[in-house]
């Protein structure tokens, strides 16, 4: 009877964690543009992307609590009219405040590399970016087919301390997930 008092009393606790979490400050985050650039030689094409209106002050909070945070960029391309994806390319940002050093790190999934903040608008602002990221590998498209890019940004559930369950980041983001589609476009060889 204990044990069950105690389970109660714990999904309870996380039941009104949850609320509490999703009733501050939310945001409803967007992309402010998403540009693609095609090279004919390498057969790629590279991405450039940047969230906007991504934090809140208790996503802030979050973010200074050690525990690593990451944020998934997962990019589609589609032919117009498909719903199956042609190609899928998946990245993380992964986001880490030292308490002890007093420095934020970032770790990118592509690259691997870690980098050092030493304040934290810096270490957002990379955070919620991709860079001249390959998303797309074009030998393969056809010439007279069109296609696009969607582009779509998740945050991953943490787990706090104190806490049994984890906690849901995607209620700072009123639950929905930044999303943006490139104009129409065709993969053709430039001559030389």
């Amino acid at each position: 009877m204990f044990e069950f008092l105690t389970h109660t009393f714990n999904a309870s606790l996380i039941a009104v964690t949850q609320l509490f979490l999703s009733s501050v400050g939310t945001s409803n985050p967007w992309f402010e543009g998403l540009d693609l650039q095609y090279s004919g030689v390498k057969h790629e094409i590279v991405c450039n992307a940047k969230l906007a209106g991504s934090f809140t002050e208790t996503l802030d909070d979050v973010l200074l609590s050690g525990k690593n945070i990451t944020l998934h960029f997962r990019f589609e391309l589609f032919t117009p009219g498909e719903t199956q994806a042609l190609q899928v390319k998946e990245v993380v940002n992964g986001f880490r405040y030292d308490k002890k050093t007093e420095s934020f790190y970032l770790l990118n999934s592509e690259t691997q590399e870690l980098e050092r903040f030493f304040t934290i608008e810096a270490a957002k602002d990379t955070y919620i970016s991709v860079s001249n990221l390959v998303i797309v590998n074009t030998e393969n498209l056809r010439d007279e087919q069109e296609y696009y890019v969607k582009v779509t940004a998740f945050l991953d559930p943490i787990k706090l301390e104190d806490m049994s369950e984890s906690v849901n980041l995607m209620l700072r983001w009123a639950s929905v997930k930044p999303t943006i589609l490139s104009e129409k476009f065709r993969v053709q060889a430039k001559a030389t």
